[in-house]
């Protein structure tokens, strides 16, 4: 005899199924009636079919979800849950001994006990003594360990994190059990669903963690490779544990909810540690959780890691060891402008040299280097600090950015009165950077007398080896490579697997667009500065824009033609 077991707020009943449909919704005349608001007044239906029983849809507001999947109509198996607002169902049969498969379906398996009724499930389903079964953590815990086993290095688990708060203090070591307050279950849920989301990052190189509650969930999404990928659903109750975890660690205040509040805390994994900043924005279904991932060991710490070609390899080199001068790094927020010039940092001898970085926030760690955090409630802008560092005889400074004209200003007079000087700015490519600092007032001068190498870059995501599937380039794209694309007889487009999570890409790269200053471009810049101006006499010497360094990549099989198009902006 199958029947449905139906757990709402006001506890849980059994319903027995017969040979007709069982109608669920909030209407008197379902067979089923709830007294749930997310639930359609003819919500769906439980019927008999093909010799079993399906779930069907009937076109509710809110959907009706299978196992977490939103679902239309699907056959129902041995241990299924579906889920109508915040009410679940949970199909049991006895009888059904080898239930259809389906992907991300958690194994369930049930037997009846004639003298007792007692459920017996799999260990991944949590009964109590008089045979009920209880909130599990497989629904989350299964999604989450096939992103997190599909990578290939499994250095360490879950249960090797350490969490160490924003005060230094580790809360929870490797292995611990809990915290200090709450029942042992809260704590035993929020600290197990915490560890391995964080794990999940770690193997996926996610940059970003993003927790949104919205109508009886909270959905989880990690962005890899700079694209949001899904990754589970919370229920509420297990969200609300997470959040009271993440404040504690941040020291954060538990009860202000409609306040936008942030924070920071760390975690110890075999021997390094990692940092997150946390953000907490009030939200329509309750505050919305965003960490991001300060993770340094997926990203390149030396220049010939960057992957530069040879010619721009010895340009940056021999700027980034002077004695003075001004390196200046381009791109749009998130494009690893930071990245590239640490590496360059990582050329000089910091013991033999004074080195001071001006950061918002520091993102890496330099041993022998001065690295100033922005601090704007005590009036610590760059600008301020920066007047400052020059009193501390500096002989490397790097300055996170140039957002103002008093900036820009000390930063070039600085490289022309003996610094090296190490700064970004935002702009579309390399010849952009240039009026970018015209368009903030700085005096034309300045910029030609004070520039030596503009380095442009983007990040493209790099094919999956496992999936990647060669083709034949097609006669636009041959025109839009010209030459380079000359006995090239094929190029390399994404499949999916599991190893790259169905996105056919792993990781990324840097594609870079190098300019460097001489006698002829500084006049242009002093008298009548225009692009094409620019650009005649940069193509006079060495120079490659960033699309023709993404046609190489392309032709060498690392990334896609789509890929270029949409960083480097080809029309």
């Amino acid at each position: 005899m199958a029947y449905l077991d139906i757990k709402t707020a006001q506890g849980t009943k059994r319903l027995k199924l017969a040979d007709g449909p069982i109608s669920v919704g909030r209407r008197p005349d379902n067979t089923l009636v709830l007294d749930d608001e997310m639930a359609s007044r003819h919500h769906c239906v439980v019927e008999p079919w093909e010799g079993g029983f399906r779930v069907r849809d009937l076109g509710s507001s809110n959907g009706t979800k299978l196992n977490d999947e939103r679902i239309t109509a699907e056959m129902l198996d041995n241990g299924d849950v579906v889920l109508i607002g915040s009410t679940e169902l949970r199909f049991i049969d006895p009888e059904q001994q080898a239930p259809r498969k389906r992907p991300n379906v958690p194994d369930f398996e049930a037997a009846a006990d004639d003298r007792e009724d007692r459920l017996h499930v799999q260990a991944t389903v949590d009964v109590d003594l008089h045979g009920e079964v209880v909130d599990a953590p497989t629904h989350y815990e299964k999604k989450l360990r096939a992103i997190i086993d599909a990578a290939h290095d499994k250095p360490f688990d879950e249960t090797d994190i350490s969490l160490v708060d924003c005060r230094d203090v580790t809360i929870h070591q490797a292995t611990s059990s809990g915290l200090e307050t709450g029942t042992e279950e809260e704590i035993g849920e929020g600290i197990r669903v915490f560890r391995l989301l964080l794990l999940t990052c770690f193997r996926s190189r996610a940059t970003d963690l993003h927790v949104e509650p919205r109508i009886g969930n909270a959905a989880v999404r990690i962005r890899v490779d700079g694209y949001m990928i899904s990754a589970v659903e919370l229920s509420m109750t297990i969200f609300n544990r997470l959040l009271g975890m993440v404040k504690i660690l941040c020291q954060i205040d538990t009860s202000r909810k409609n306040v936008v509040q942030d924070g920071h805390f760390s975690v110890a994994v075999k021997g390094r540690r990692v940092d997150y900043r946390v953000s907490l924005t009030p939200a329509m279904h309750g505050q919305k959780l965003v960490i991001r991932v300060l993770d340094s060991s997926n990203a390149p710490s030396r220049l010939h890691e960057l992957g530069l070609v040879p010619w721009m390899y010895e340009k940056l080199r021999k700027v980034a060891v002077r004695d003075a001068g001004l390196l200046l790094a381009c791109g749009p927020t998130g494009c690893g402008k930071t990245t590239s010039l640490y590496s360059c940092l990582r050329e000089l001898d910091v013991e033999q040299r004074n080195a001071i970085t001006i950061e918002d926030p520091v993102e890496y760690y330099l041993e022998g280097c001065t690295q100033i955090p922005i601090d704007y409630k005590q009036d610590n802008t760059f600008a301020t600090i920066l007047r400052s560092v020059l009193r501390q005889d500096p002989d490397v400074i790097f300055v996170g950015e140039i957002r103002d004209i008093e900036t820009a200003t000390v930063a070039m007079q600085a490289s022309m009165t003996g610094h090296l000087v190490y700064t970004t700015v935002h702009s579309k490519d390399s010849i952009g950077a240039i009026f970018r600092l015209l368009d903030l007032g700085v005096e034309a001068y300045l910029v030609a007398n004070a520039l030596d190498v503009v380095l442009a870059q983007r990040l493209v995501r790099v094919l999956c080896p496992t999936c990647k599937k060669p083709v034949k380039p097609t006669p636009a794209q041959n025109m839009k490579m010209g030459k380079l694309m000359s006995g090239v007889p094929e190029i390399y487009v994404p499949v999916g697997c599991k190893r790259c999570l169905k996105t056919g890409f792993i990781g990324r790269r840097a594609i870079f667009e190098l300019l460097q200053f001489n006698d002829q471009m500084r006049d242009v810049v002093l008298k009548t500065p225009t692009f094409h101006g620019i650009h005649e006499i940069a193509e006079q010497g060495l120079f490659m824009t960033l699309q023709q360094f993404g046609f190489q990549v392309v032709v060498q099989g690392e990334t896609t033609m789509e890929e270029i198009e949409r960083v480097a902006g080809l029309e």
